[in-house]
């Protein structure tokens, strides 16, 4: 019997992209129109527009959204738009900080190509608060330039120059902002440039294509063509359009698995890495070859694997908090040692104490050594260590390839950048020394504090205590020993320093009596080369405590004994 595809959920229809291409003809044209910019968000806002589950995660950022802006300010094209129309359940549409409604209708815009020009524009133009999302932008009406929200005394200091994005959308709203901060007779041209802004770009028009078919094969060519052209979807991307999408059940793609781990205070696991820990689960390579097609999977096979995936995390997740002593996934010196754990834990989920305490081991020596920092082939050799028959074989082998001491290891004088392994390895040891907020006192927690961070050239927790100016490029000053875990202040980690006069909680961050005294003298030199002095040996003991390179790594003396009755 022909199974019916009247009631087929869109994302189902979609997902098997790469199965095979379809000679099939559309039953009638896709409708050509366009979208004004305007009519476009509010599509968005009713809830008709949706994001197929199977859509790879947002690629763009601020400045994508940034130029996005100045080509339709300035006129220029930004491609075409390809949705198809079916039918939808009720539900929610994340855009960022934006959380829409979504009610159940027949008629959903399904979004197959253009997912990143539109939730750039909803996050910006559409967002409640004009400064929380991360794609917050703001127009420069001096210069006519798009930039990220300016500082709030700048914009106390001059407010008729800075134009929040989040008015433009709608007049009214323009309208009133311009009554309130640029009515004065000296901003005329402020105000004819945000009058012009705000014209341009809701009736700025938009091409589309709406695609109105029921045929399965033709939606998945369709998808597959799209998706081959152009900017390559992520292997991950690949693996969840094949595979994860038609399925019910959660967690049905790398993302959700991703964001289903967050609950566990340990950060955002990269979705490349959580896409070669499901190859390594599955038995195949950890990165797919060039020449080699995406593993397509059974509903059940798809469902198990994601499922094992998110289980195999978590557990990885908990030793490395809990054994390894690395509280936050972006403190893990090398990413790919979590893809050999991995490993490790399918074919021994219960490991004993004292494996648990070599693998640990493992991990520290690899990070310190720079072992773990290999290329694949060097993955390869290590998940050949592993072996299903022996636990205590298995840890013997991993630790066999991480034996040679390095010669010198990550010193508080090196130059810090949070980017860098040796780098990590240093906030480690300064999170070892248990800190206290400078404020309140209170012990600072690192997957709290993590989280506080921003992505950027240095989304490091430790703050500078003394500036790096322009042109003043001492070593010193670039160094870990001019870092501190402290939480963002307005007043600033030297100011917050000089004020306290609890000597443990200086401790806490690696400042002596006498490295304090340097602090109050105002001589920054001394004092960077006095904490480093002090720290030195304490970052050493720590590296040492985990490394623990002199010590005997038998394994327990329960698995030497052999069964003299066995046979």
């Amino acid at each position: 019997m022909k199974q019916s595809t009247e009631h087929v959920h869109p994302t189902t229809a979609m997902t098997t992209a790469a199965n095979h291409t379809s000679n099939a003809l559309l039953d009638r044209r896709p409708e050509a129109r366009t979208f004004s910019v305007q009519d476009l968000l509010e599509v968005v806002a009713s809830g008709r527009l949706r994001i197929p589950s199977f859509q790879r995660g947002l690629k763009w950022d601020r400045m994508d959204a940034r130029l996005l802006l100045e080509s339709l300010f300035r006129g220029y094209p930004v491609g075409t738009l390809l949705l198809w129309e079916a039918a939808a359940p009720a539900g929610e549409v994340r855009f960022g900080s934006l959380t829409l409604p979504a009610p159940q209708m027949p008629n959903a815009l399904w979004v197959v190509d253009g997912q990143q020009r539109i939730v750039s524009l909803a996050r910006t133009l559409l967002a409640a608060d004009s400064d929380s999302d991360d794609f917050a932008l703001y127009v420069d009406l001096d210069a006519a330039d798009f930039v990220a929200p300016p500082a709030i005394g700048k914009r106390r200091a001059d407010p008729s120059r800075w134009l929040p994005m989040t008015v433009v959308l709608d007049a009214e709203k323009l309208m009133q902002w311009l009554l309130d901060h640029a009515a004065a007779p000296g901003s005329r041209q402020r105000r004819d440039t945000a009058i012009q802004l705000g014209r341009r770009l809701r009736e700025y028009e938009i091409p589309a294509y709406i695609v109105r078919s029921d045929d399965q094969a033709i939606l998945r060519d369709i998808f597959n063509r799209i998706n081959s052209a152009g900017k390559s979807l992520d292997d991950s991307d690949v693996f969840d359009a094949l595979n994860g999408s038609r399925l019910q059940s959660r967690p049905a793609t790398i993302t959700q698995i991703s964001s289903e781990l967050e609950k566990l205070d340990f950060g955002r696991i990269e979705e490349r890495i959580l896409h070669r820990l499901l190859r390594v689960l599955l038995g195949l390579p950890v990165v797919e070859s060039a020449r080699s097609d995406p593993p397509r999977l059974t509903d059940k096979e798809a469902e198990q694997a994601y499922r094992l995936t998110a289980a195999t995390a978590s557990q990885i997740i908990q030793f490395l908090k809990s054994d390894a002593g690395i509280p936050h996934y972006d403190l893990l010196p090398y990413k790919q040692a979590f893809v050999t754990l991995g490993r490790f834990f399918q074919l021994h989920p219960q490991p004993s104490p004292r494996s648990r305490e070599l693998l640990a081991r493992w991990i520290w020596r690899g990070a310190l050594n720079g072992a773990h920092q290999g290329d694949t082939v060097s993955t390869r050799k290590v998940l050949a260590r592993i072996l299903p028959e022996s636990e205590e074989r298995s840890v013997n082998g991993m630790l066999e390839m991480v034996s040679g001491k390095p010669s010198a290891i990550p010193d508080v004088a090196d130059r810090f950048n949070f980017r860098f392994a040796a780098s990590k390895l240093l906030a480690l040891a300064l999170f070892s020394l248990e800190p206290r907020d400078l404020v309140t006192g209170d012990r600072l927690a690192a997957g709290q504090l993590m989280s506080q961070v921003h992505s950027g050239h240095d989304s490091s927790p430790l703050v500078q205590i003394f500036p790096v100016r322009a042109g003043k490029a001492e070593e010193a000053l670039q160094s870990a020993a001019n870092r501190l875990i402290q939480p963002p202040h307005q007043r600033g980690v030297r100011r917050l320093l000089v004020g306290i006069d609890d000597s443990r909680l200086l401790l806490s961050h690696g400042i002596s009596a006498a490295v304090r005294r340097a602090l109050d003298d105002g001589d920054s030199a001394a004092f960077l080369k006095l904490r480093a002095e002090w720290m030195r040996p304490l970052v050493e003991l720590f590296f040492a405590r985990h490394a623990r390179w002199d010590e005997s790594d038998r394994p327990r003396i329960a698995s030497l004994i052999v069964d003299d009755e066995e046979g």
